[in-house]
């Protein structure tokens, strides 16, 4: 495969870039790095290219999360792993050496639990944790109601980008309920640069900086760069809550999740508005 040519010019330790830390790369939570199984890769090749700019970036490891929404032709969680063991296999074969993990993206619906019992979706790594999306425009009136169904199933939802929500947008404190529901949440990198508009950025800061974010991940659909750039976001990140707290969303929270512990997570804090003149005032510094 001559795309996988270029790994075997990454240097030893995989380009770590200097705001991951050498031997801290962080754990994509996100991403539709499976080829051929949704709107993400759409080659085994191109899949293998997003593992390489992977690899560039720092980060050690990935959890494949392809869509599943109900009603729509979406591979279930079987077949998903079938291509992601075809993948790994590729990848021994031409020696790049990378976790990736089997898990999916769930459209949010009242069915979720009947399409875990079917074997239509399933958890990170066969965890206790289910990676779900809220849809872009809406709070579904059920949410609170599944996130509850869903715990005392001994499953924690975790909420894919919540910062892309309109809802959320509008007032963050939507997602403060949820987390005090038992939900956890992961936030887009390329949020953090703009990537999706400003109004984007600004709703991931300030979840950031009230503790509502808990995984962080690239939601990489291809092997575009505007998905990979890794240290830059991580930068932004660490800017924003310091390199402690990154470190638990980039590192610790997914080992959390891979080994089926539970984790540990900060108190939330409600968003309150700054007053007009307050905001006024703080510009002009």
């Amino acid at each position: 495969m001559a795309i996988a040519k270029r790994y075997f010019f990454i240097r030893e330790i995989n380009i770590l870039y200097k705001d991951v830390k050498e031997g801290q790369g962080m754990y994509d939570m996100h991403c539709h790095i499976l080829p051929e199984v949704d709107d993400g890769a759409s080659s085994l090749e191109e899949a293998v290219e997003m593992v390489i700019m992977a690899k560039e970036n720092g980060i050690n490891a990935i959890f494949a999360t392809p869509h599943y929404i109900e009603g729509e032709e979406y591979k279930d969680y079987s077949y998903n792993s079938v291509i992601l063991e075809r993948l790994n296999n590729e990848l021994s074969s031409i020696g790049i050496d990378i976790k990736i993990y089997i898990g999916c993206e769930v459209h949010l619906t009242p069915n979720i639990l009947e399409l875990l019992d079917k074997g239509q979706i399933g958890t990170l790594n066969n965890s206790h944790y289910l990676l779900i999306e809220l849809p872009m425009f809406d709070i579904p009136i059920y949410t609170e109601t599944m996130i509850y169904d869903l715990k005392l199933k001994g499953i924690t939802p975790i909420i894919a980008h919540p910062e892309r929500n309109t809802k959320i947008m509008e007032n963050p404190n939507i997602l403060y309920e949820l987390i005090k529901k038992g939900a956890l949440t992961q936030i887009s990198l390329p949020s953090l640069l703009d990537l999706y508009g400003r109004d984007v950025r600004k709703a991931a800061e300030i979840l950031l900086k009230q503790d509502m974010i808990h995984f962080a991940g690239t939601d990489a659909h291809s092997a575009s760069r505007k998905y990979y750039r890794v240290a830059e976001a991580v930068g932004r990140l660490k800017e924003l809550i310091g390199e402690e707290k990154s470190l638990k969303i980039l590192k610790y929270n997914p080992q959390a999740v891979i080994k089926g512990s539970n984790i540990k997570i900060p108190e939330p804090s409600l968003y309150r508005r700054e007053g007009k003149i307050k905001k006024f005032l703080s510009s002009l510094i």
